[in-house]
């Protein structure tokens, strides 16, 4: 089944550090259990600026360590939500690289577990599910979840997939989650969607953050984004693109995420 070869467990001793990218503007927002959209209406908020990105890896390791104490062979997992565009890789990037020096740390993106080109083919409206890839369904989000579930056991390594843009398509095995790895940072639109079986991700994970940005630096992001990586070939069409299933596909997250620990607003 396809959920088998996206989840492989073995005991394979190689793997590659994820690099850390420069870190973007960032304040923090955090309050247990709060909803993405309530946001500016919240009275209690704690903000934290830019230089004090060290008191959200200090949430981290207060928590991985009560963890340690009872549950000592089991991963931290944390889930990094957010729209296209919202900048949740270099977060995950920077939180990595920031907490480097106290445990080994691995960003484990959700894009290895697109469908393939051929299995967006073979549905009933394939033009469709090539004009909406990115969005939910476009996903094995049963193979992800599984995935999920057995991250915590640090007993054996584990292998995901990731995703090569050049190709289009994932790439099986190519990440490597080995046993000494302490902490997942699960980075991905939908890891904290209600929907079924995205729905699950949270019980299985430590801690659930969301990234906040305003729409107009998503869409500016988004076509920025496009004319770099080649997906469009001129201004025009890098637009369409952002304004087209992007940003629809970020509304969507925006309006069907469940609360989560963290909130990080992009400033």
């Amino acid at each position: 089944m396809l959920i088998k070869s996206r989840v492989q467990i073995d005991k394979t001793q190689d793997t590659t550090t994820p690099q850390p990218q420069v870190p973007a503007r960032f304040a923090f927002f955090i309050k247990p259990s709060f909803p993405p959209h309530c946001l500016t209406t919240m009275p209690d908020q704690i903000t934290f600026s830019t230089t004090d990105i060290t008191e959200l890896c200090s949430r981290v390791r207060q928590n991985y360590n009560s963890k340690k104490q009872t549950n000592p062979n089991e991963r931290y997992l944390i889930s990094l939500a957010g729209a296209p565009g919202s900048g949740k890789t270099t977060f995950a990037d920077t939180i990595s690289q920031e907490l480097s020096g106290f445990a080994k740390v691995i960003v484990l993106p959700q894009d290895g577990f697109h469908l393939y080109r051929s299995e967006l083919l073979a549905m009933p409206d394939p033009e469709e599910a090539f004009r909406r890839r990115g969005a939910p369904f476009t996903f094995n989000a049963e193979a992800f979840v599984e995935l999920v579930s057995n991250l915590s056991d640090r007993s054996t390594a584990i292998k995901a997939p990731s995703f090569d843009h050049k190709l289009k398509d994932p790439i099986e095995d190519d990440i490597v989650i080995e046993p000494e790895i302490d902490i997942v940072i699960l980075e991905g639109n939908y890891v904290s969607l209600k929907d079924e079986h995205w729905n699950k991700i949270g019980g299985f994970v430590d801690d659930t953050w969301f990234i906040q940005t305003p729409e107009d630096l998503l869409r500016e992001r988004l076509i920025k984004r496009h004319l770099e990586a080649g997906i469009a070939s001129n201004e025009q069409e890098a637009i369409e693109r952002a304004e087209g299933s992007d940003m629809d596909n970020g509304r969507y997250i925006i309006a069907n995420s469940n609360p989560t620990n963290v909130v990080i607003v992009t400033k």
